[in-house]
Parts: C-alpha cells; sequence; structure tokens
C-alpha cells in the first residue's frame, strides 16, 4: 500500500532520480553504509543494485517487514541487512564501524535534537566519511505561496514553528520539526564539514501535488529545468519543499 500510494507518484521518483546520483558520487563502490528511516528499503535497494552494502533502520516494524520482504524478493541478503530502530538510538551500533550515512525524504525531521544524531554518526562513520541528508527547511516557497492563495495564513507560516508541527502522511499523523540548512550545519559542525548543500522542489510542487503535474505537465516541466539551474544557488538552496546536505566527518 505505501509503496503503491507514495512510491508511484512521480515527485518521489523525480526526487529519487536526483538524489540517488548524489550518493553514488560520495559513497564508493563497496562502500557500508548506514541509513536511517529506510521505510520501505527503495533507496538501500537501489545502492545494494550498485555494489554498496546497508544496514537499514527504521522505527517502524511494518516499513521494516515490507523492506525485508523486498530485499528478499530481489536476492539482495548479501548486500542488505534490515533492523527495526529508532535512528536517536544508532550509538547501539558502536562496535560498527560505517563508511557514510544516509537519511532521504526527511525522516530526520522527526525529531528536535540533531546534535545527538551527529554525536552518534560521528562515533560510528570513519573520518572523511559521509552523511547525506534529505531534510525540509523551515520555509518553504511553494507552500507559503499555496497556503496565502487560500487565506490560510497560520498554515503558511507553520514551518516557523519552534516547536514541533503536525504532519499528516498517508492516514497519521508525524510530530514534525523544520530546520534550515544553518541550523542543521550548526548542530553537526562539532563533527562534520558541509561540502554541498542544493534545494529540491523550489518551484516546482511538492512530490505529494500530483494534481500540478496532471494539470500542467508543460510548466511542471518548465519550472523541472528551472529548479535544475538554480539548486546550488543561494537562497534557492533553502526555499524549497525539500533541501540535500551533504557532511564529511572531519579528520579531527
Amino acid at each position: 500500500m505505501y509503496d503503491r500510494e507514495y512510491e508511484g507518484l512521480y515527485g518521489i521518483r523525480r526526487l529519487r532520480s536526483i538524489i540517488t546520483p548524489i550518493y553514488l558520487k560520495y559513497f564508493r563502490d563497496s562502500a557500508n553504509l548506514l541509513e536511517l528511516n529506510c521505510g520501505t528499503g527503495t533507496d538501500a535497494i537501489a545502492l545494494a543494485r550498485q555494489g554498496l552494502c546497508v544496514l537499514a533502520t527504521d522505527l517502524s516494524p511494518s516499513m521494516i517487514h515490507e523492506a525485508q520482504k523486498k530485499v528478499t524478493s530481489r536476492q539482495l541478503q548479501e548486500k542488505v541487512q534490515t533492523r527495526v530502530m529508532e535512528f536517536n538510538h544508532i550509538s547501539v551500533l558502536h562496535d560498527m564501524r560505517f563508511d557514510g550515512a544516509y537519511s532521504n525524504m526527511g525522516g530526520i525531521n522527526c525529531t528536535s535534537d540533531l546534535s545527538l544524531i551527529a554525536s552518534n554518526l560521528a562515533s560510528l562513520i570513519r573520518k572523511d566519511g559521509y552523511f547525506i541528508a534529505t531534510v525540509m527547511p523551515n520555509f518553504c516557497l511553494w507552500e507559503t505561496a499555496a497556503f496565502l492563495f487560500r487565506f490560510r495564513w497560520k498554515q503558511a507560516f507553520r514551518r516557523r514553528n519552534k516547536n514541533a508541527c503536525d504532519a499528516h502522511l498517508h492516514g497519521g499523523t508525524v510530530r514534525t520539526f523544520y530546520h534550515s540548512p544553518r541550523d542543521f550545519a550548526g548542530a553537526f559542525s562539532l563533527h562534520f564539514e558541509v561540502v554541498e548543500l542544493m534545494g529540491l522542489n523550489i518551484f516546482t510542487p511538492p512530490p505529494n501535488s500530483p494534481g500540478a503535474y496532471r494539470l500542467f505537465p508543460t510548466l511542471m516541466g518548465l519550472l523541472e529545468h528551472v529548479d535544475n539551474r538554480i539548486s546550488h544557488t543561494y537562497p534557492f538552496t533553502s526555499i524549497g519543499d525539500h533541501y540535500l546536505i551533504v557532511l564529511r566527518r572531519k579528520t579531527s
């Protein structure tokens, strides 16, 4: 059900087509990776097919169950292991070392304690290894404009709320904290340095807005082209529905 309703969206497939090459740019062949909030294992499977090894973790037992089924059906058990685990508890992996780690589709927005994650990842990732995260910022141009157009003033600026907001996702409610790139980088700065930052869905609608692509396909194609051209340019790195940030583990 999740894969059919979420992974099948054009906007999600487009995001993955942008994000996966970034993973392959920084994660070397045969790298041993840790994935936070793996969902049903889509990213882990894609990377395993490229020769990388992944320990895919998620808080939800049902997500891990689906991920393991997909891994087994594709005969990728030697490349992908799955484990039910909240990312605030990854310190239990202290006896393991990884070449890198990643968190996709805003899963890391489920916590306000980024410093704890940074500290735990620093103890697990080798020096010069990378952590790559796709994060929802505290301002989204498209979302804000859409709410203002409908005179929903409170919702238009909900991402500015320092406390968690309720995000409705797939029939459930998830407590969500929105992090600006500056705050995110600052929380990791003791152990990691930023090497790349790019905005995602800047002028294109969020991936859960399939109606816009159905009604205005030509316009959406043009906006995709614009997004691709400006994605690494400030302030567009900070005002999309998501941003992708690449952090390198410091050597000292």
